[in-house]
């Protein structure tokens, strides 16, 4: 799910006048009106009450159960390291798992009345429908985890991301969706640190605002520091650059 910002077209033309003595200056032709140069971001009541709060919805039972815990460490790995640095609008997040192979309807119901701002959606399943509408109705903000999935080589045992997400569940046997699931929370927290909000309408209108500037930053500390020498950040974590 991709959420945009809203373009706006500025529009504005400037006269010059030239004034001779004695004599008649030929008309000046008037300056173009500017093509947009830039984007506007929609301008968002605060509706957070802050405190940032991430549910999962990630397979916990059946055949990728696996992959489950290791989405589950992923965002514990993101969780630890944004709450040691300050936590989000200087609050910890926090992370509510639930189950996307058990009763959806139970679990969405249950994450709704939680309070919960965004839910990340298992890497290896498309956001149902239905789920979409009820998360909409209810100002939830969506991320798919299959929008950051990049392919290539899988994270192997001694890879350090791997030794991380071990630190968070050393029982993990597999690493699958880990990366994306770190990738993230860490790009709905710097969605809520550049709204000024934790609120799940605020964070979707900066989602893709923290994706796209011109200064890479690989974790939420180096973001953090780009963020505050006022720097358009472009966050690009475990997985890589967003596509």
């Amino acid at each position: 799910m991709t959420f945009q910002a809203l373009p706006v077209v500025i529009a504005g033309a400037v006269a010059l006048v030239v004034g001779l003595t004695g004599c008649t200056a030929p008309e000046t032709p008037k300056t173009p009106t500017p093509k947009a140069s830039a984007t506007a971001l929609p301008t968002l009541a605060p509706s957070g009450d802050g405190i940032l709060r991430i549910g999962t919805m990630f397979p916990m039972t059946g055949d990728a159960a696996a992959e489950g815990k290791a989405q589950v460490a992923g965002t514990e790995v993101a969780a630890r390291e944004i709450t040691g640095q300050g936590g989000v609008l200087g609050k910890p997040l926090e992370l509510i798992h639930r189950n996307s192979a058990g009763d959806l309807d139970v679990a969405l119901t249950n994450l709704v009345a939680r309070g919960v701002d965004v839910v990340l959606w298992d890497p290896s399943a498309k956001v149902p429908k239905a789920a979409a509408a009820t998360l909409k109705a209810a100002d939830i903000a969506v991320l798919p985890l299959g929008d950051f999935v990049r392919g290539g080589t899988p994270i192997a045992p001694g890879n350090p991301f791997a030794r991380l997400l071990r630190s968070a569940d050393p029982g993990l046997t597999g690493f699958v969706g880990g990366a994306e699931a770190y990738d993230g929370v860490v790009t709905a927290a710097l969605a809520a640190t550049v709204a000024g909000d934790d609120g799940g309408l605020s964070v979707a209108s900066r989602i893709d605002v923290v994706a796209s500037g011109p200064t890479a930053c690989t974790s939420w500390g180096e973001c953090l520091a780009a963020l505050s020498d006022k720097q358009k950040i472009r966050f690009v974590g475990a997985t890589g650059e967003r596509s």
